[in-house]
């Protein structure tokens, strides 16, 4: 980022204090303009008028903070860009999305609902297109639960093309519970079951589940679990059937395999 000047100018009320920051700058080599009022009124804040704006993309929207400094309030995207935004935080990315996030709490849990599209996403090798997500994360912050849909017509990463990809989640108390199905490599698969997120633990209960391999089909015998946390998975156990045989997998992948 180049050429940033940044203004402030405020009153310094002590019940009901403000601030107006602007900040304005160069960045991959399109106008950067940062803006937003900090408005303290009995008690509560707020950011007032927040706008991110980097050539054609802007981010907007009006925000309350909670006494916890938890956000409460809507914002707006519009990016038909992204590549400058993602090198704000160094990093090298393609496309556009467009949709809006809201922040809200139940009871004294913070919820995030996400309604978003977006033509075409690329970072590296992994790539995606025609994707929506309509999503609501409840307890984001110590237990997250999914409802929704996920919808893409296909993704790449390298090699391996997964297209007509559609995935419904739905709340279950701390679980996700999901139904999906998509075709990889020209392999056609299905599945239900349900994730929670937990103590840094992700808990996946595959129900069923079924894929066509060559003309042989294979498909879940019986409930199968898998736990993954500090980056080792563990196959508690994983009932196969396969045409007319059947298989059961059960061990740990991480930096070793067992």
């Amino acid at each position: 980022v180049k050429d940033i000047k940044l203004s402030a100018k405020g009153k310094a009320d002590v019940a009901n204090p403000t601030a107006d920051l602007s900040l304005t700058g160069n960045a991959e080599g399109q106008a950067l303009d940062i803006e937003a009022s900090l408005v303290t009124a009995d008690g509560k804040r707020s950011i007032k008028g927040l706008t991110l704006a980097l050539g054609d993309n802007k981010v907007s929207g009006d925000l309350a903070l909670d006494d916890k400094f938890l956000p409460l309030g809507t914002l707006t995207l519009a990016v038909p860009d992204i590549g400058p935004l993602a090198a704000l935080a160094n990093l090298t990315a393609t496309g556009d999305i467009n949709g809006m996030i809201a922040f809200a709490k139940e009871g004294e849990a913070p919820t995030v609902t996400i309604n978003a599209a977006s033509t075409s996403i690329a970072r590296g090798d992994l790539a995606a297109k025609a994707i929506t997500v309509n999503a609501l994360i409840a307890n984001y912050l110590k237990g997250p639960a999914i409802s929704g849909t996920i919808k893409a017509d296909n993704v790449t990463a390298g090699s391996t093309v997964i297209s007509g990809i559609g995935i419904d989640l739905k709340r279950d108390g701390d679980w996700t519970n999901f139904t999906g199905g998509a075709t990889a490599s020209g392999i056609p698969a299905t599945a239900t079951g349900r994730v929670k997120i937990a103590d840094g633990t992700t808990s996946v209960e595959i129900t069923s589940g079924e894929a066509t391999v060559r003309g042989i089909k294979a498909a879940i015998a019986e409930p199968s679990r898998l736990s993954i946390a500090n980056g080792v998975t563990i196959i508690e156990k994983l009932a196969l059937n396969l045409g007319g045989g059947s298989a059961t997998v059960s061990g740990s992948a991480g930096e070793t395999l067992d």
